[in-house]
Formats: C-alpha cells, sequence, structure tokens
C-alpha cells in the first residue's frame, strides 16, 4: 500500500503480496483512490486480481465524481457570497485540487471547507440558508460555524479562521490577514473573489489538521491523507524552504519534531522500497516503540492508529491534551468538555446511532456522563496495559 501510494511509480515488489489484503489496507487508510491516479489502471490490471483491481478503480472513480460534486458545490457558494461582495478562500481538499496540486480523483474527501471574512461568516450562512440549503445539525466550533448541507447532498463548512496557522504570531488566519500579507491565490473562472492560500499556508494547514488537531485522534482521519497531502506540495523537496516557512505559521500548536518527523516521513515514502526500509518498518518482528527516528515513529504511530485497537483506544486520553485554539488553555478545555457531555441529536445519533422513541434522546443525554466516565477508566487501563508491555 505505501509504496504503490507514495513511491516511484512501477517500483517492484520486495517480495508477493496478497492483492485482496492490499485493497482493505488502502480502503482503511483511504489511499485507494490515490493508488490509482498514481500507478493507473493498466498497471494496477497487470498485477491484481481482476476483481480487487476492479474494486481499486471504483474507488478512484467514486473519489472524482465527489471532486466534482464538491468543486460545483464551491462555484454555488461563490456565486452566493459575490453578490454580498464576500471574499472566500478555499481550504484543505478543494485548495489543493482546484489549485492542481492534487489529480481530480487522487484524493477522498466529506465536505467543503470555506474561509469566510471572520464578522461576515454568519452572513453568508445566512444566504445559503435562505436559497434552501439545512443545518446538518453538528454543532459549531471554535474555527467555523454549524455545517450545513445542500437539498441536493454535500456539506460545507463555513470557516471564521484557520485554526492554529498564526501569521501575527497569536491569532489565527483570517481571510484579512492572508490578504494583508499577500497570501492568497485568486481563481479567475470562480465568481466574485475568490482564492486558495499561498503553499506554505497549504502545508501549515495540513500540519496543524492533521498532527494538531487529528495526531491523537486516528479514527476521524487518516494520517496518510495529511502525508499525501504535503507530499503533493512538495513539502520534502530537496533544497525547497516549503518546510521552513509552513514551520513558522504553526510553531505555537505544532512541535519542531513533528514537522521534522513529517518532512522526513514524506521523503522516505517518495524513495520507495528504500525509504520505508530505513524506517525500520520492514523488519520481521521489530518493536514498534523501537524506531530510532521521527519518521519511524509517525509512520508507527499512524499505522498502529488504524490496526491496533488497543493502541487507537490509548489515544483517545489525547482529549487531556493541549489542542490548537486561539482561547485560554482553561476555557478550551472546559468548552471541550461541555461539548462532550452535553451532544445535539446529530451527534448522539453518529455515537449511539438513533433511539427507537425521541425520548430516548432524554435517556441518552442522562446517561452520557457515566459513559464517559466508564471509557475513560477503559481507555486509562489500556495505556497502562500498553505501557506495561513495553517494559
Amino acid at each position: 500500500m505505501l509504496l504503490r501510494a507514495f513511491g516511484p511509480p512501477g517500483a517492484p515488489f520486495a517480495e508477493p503480496f496478497d492483492s485482496r489484503d492490499a485493497l482493505v489496507a488502502a480502503r482503511r487508510f483511504e489511499v485507494s483512490s490515490r493508488i490509482v491516479s498514481r500507478q493507473g489502471r493498466d498497471r494496477l490490471a497487470g498485477e491484481l486480481e481482476p476483481a480487487v483491481a476492479a474494486g481499486f478503480q471504483r474507488d478512484h472513480a467514486a473519489a472524482a465524481a465527489v471532486g466534482l460534486r464538491f468543486l460545483a458545490l464551491a462555484a454555488e457558494v461563490a456565486e452566493t457570497a459575490a453578490p454580498l461582495g464576500l471574499p472566500l478562500v478555499l481550504l484543505k481538499f478543494a485548495a489543493l485540487e482546484k489549485a492542481g496540486f492534487a489529480a481530480l480523483g487522487a484524493r477522498s474527501a466529506c465536505d467543503l471547507d470555506i474561509l469566510a471574512p471572520e464578522e461576515r461568516a454568519a452572513e453568508l450562512q445566512h444566504a445559503l440558508l435562505a436559497l434552501g440549503w439545512r443545518l446538518s445539525g453538528m454543532p459549531a466550533m471554535e474555527h467555523q460555524l454549524p455545517p450545513i448541507e445542500h437539498p441536493n447532498g454535500g456539506v460545507v463548512e463555513v470557516h471564521r479562521v484557520i485554526l492554529g496557522v498564526r501569521l501575527d504570531g497569536a491569532e489565527s488566519a483570517t481571510v484579512e490577514s492572508l490578504e494583508r500579507h499577500d497570501l492568497l491565490r485568486p481563481f479567475p473562472d470562480l465568481p466574485g473573489r475568490c482564492a486558495a492560500p499561498a503553499v506554505e499556508v497549504l502545508a501549515a494547514h495540513a500540519l496543524v489538521h492533521g498532527l494538531g488537531q487529528h495526531g491523537w485522534w486516528p479514527a476521524s482521519y487518516s494520517l496518510l491523507k495529511t502525508i499525501a497531502d504535503l507530499i503533493d506540495l512538495g513539502f520534502h523537496a530537496a533544497g525547497s524552504t516549503l518546510a521552513t516557512r509552513a514551520a513558522a505559521l504553526v510553531e505555537r500548536d505544532v512541535t519542531a519534531a513533528e514537522i521534522a518527523a513529517a518532512r522526513d516521513l514524506c521523503a522516505a515514502l517518495s524513495e520507495g522500497i528504500e525509504g520505508i526500509a530505513g524506517t525500520g518498518l520492514l523488519v520481521s518482528g521489530a518493536d514498534p516503540s523501537s524506531g530510532s527516528s521521527g519518521a519511524s515513529t509517525l509512520l508507527r504511530h499512524i499505522l498502529a492508529g488504524r490496526l491496533d485497537a488497543e493502541y487507537a483506544a490509548s489515544l483517545r486520553l489525547g482529549f487531556f491534551r493541549p489542542q490548537p485554539s486561539d482561547r485560554r488553555p482553561v476555557v478550551r478545555f472546559a468548552r471541550s468538555v461541555l461539548g462532550a457531555v452535553f451532544l445535539t441529536r446529530a451527534q448522539i445519533d453518529a455515537i449511539y446511532g438513533p433511539p427507537r422513541h425521541p425520548l430516548g434522546y432524554l435517556g441518552r443525554r442522562l446517561a452520557r456522563p457515566f459513559d464517559l466516565l466508564r471509557r475513560l477508566g477503559r481507555y486509562s487501563a489500556r495505556t497502562v496495559r500498553l505501557r506495561l508491555d513495553r517494559f
């Protein structure tokens, strides 16, 4: 999976493999569409079982369809913002694909992220709701308004800031601060004033989103997608200053060691078998905690987060770790606790499944604090067990 998703196209394998396992792994880490995009259908058809090759191709086609759908949504949002004089900035998936860093179908996505002027983001949201969009039922977050859904499908998240990307050293970046620092690249083919952030901002956002926000929640976001985005942006390119420029924007929320590990892992995976072997991953029977480099540790963390249930559960205690935020630590933590305890109906449906009767929501809200305490005890026990196993 790693070789075909990141290594040189057509590079030979070190040993035979089970093609069905390869598809399962690629889907688990959400890189199956990327593999087709990089390797081509003909090559995959020649080295995989027909049914497996067809599975990869279906994933690529589905990702391409979703990509076209979100780009169409971006144009629709831009049409709504233009008469209001609202500048918009595409983020993450939409920015990478629209700016040409990612090929159509190479990257999957579940929503469209758009940055609007901080004080007028609600105005854009209300304009979309007036056109028939509807609230998803999920709550607002510090950096964005409640997600909304298009009548024909597709979720849009209107951001007020790019949380953790700090142009002025303190507050998270806004449309206004990006304009002030000349870090916007316009899309002339979209209505109104629509742009993407400069490449260093895209890389910084990938770092803080992947490592800072989701680094301890591997089930919520595959960190291999972060690595893929960084590679596509040229984060690891020899002689490039991109990593240094991006690091300066996130130094408060992502450590220098984490950034170096991400850069080295991008370089190692791009080399193919030799680079992957250099991480120690291919050493039979290797201790997962024995990695000698940051790249090795990061790769093992990424893989174990979705392959080892005990390890993934132990990471849930990352809830108590500092998170990217513009709020004071005490306020951030208090809001996080309240958000974890008091759930919306949509959150209850997502976590526990819809109850059979509307009164079931009340029951699940009353039981939520006790469920959290039970989970906290279970996660703590798994953390202790893993630490004891290391010794």
